[in-house]
């Protein structure tokens, strides 16, 4: 009888054997698909932001162009009005 209870507990612990591969298969194939997900998102993504970037780009170069445009109106603007402060004080007219 012993030898039948060695082979009816060696049956079940390869049937529990068998268990713990397929649930460990299991969670191999899911954490590949998450992998899978993983790699599609972080490469929309990347595209997502390198589209931004450039378009960023370009922002910041209309921004430095109007920047230096505004600077130079204002610089000019300064000047006028300093060298009709000038002429004013000198007892000139205003409208020369």
């Amino acid at each position: 009888m012993s030898d039948t209870q060695d082979n009816y507990e060696r049956r079940q612990e390869l049937l529990l054997l068998g268990q713990i591969h397929g649930l460990v298969q299991s969670l191999k194939d899911g954490q590949d698909q998450q992998n899978h997900r993983m790699d599609r998102m972080e490469q929309r993504m990347e595209e997502h932001y390198n589209g931004l970037d450039g378009r960023l780009r370009e922002v910041e170069k209309k921004a430095a162009v109007a920047g230096a445009v505004s600077g130079g109106a204002v610089a000019v603007g300064t000047a006028l009005v300093v060298e009709g402060i000038k002429h004013f004080m000198r007892g000139g007219n205003v409208g020369m």
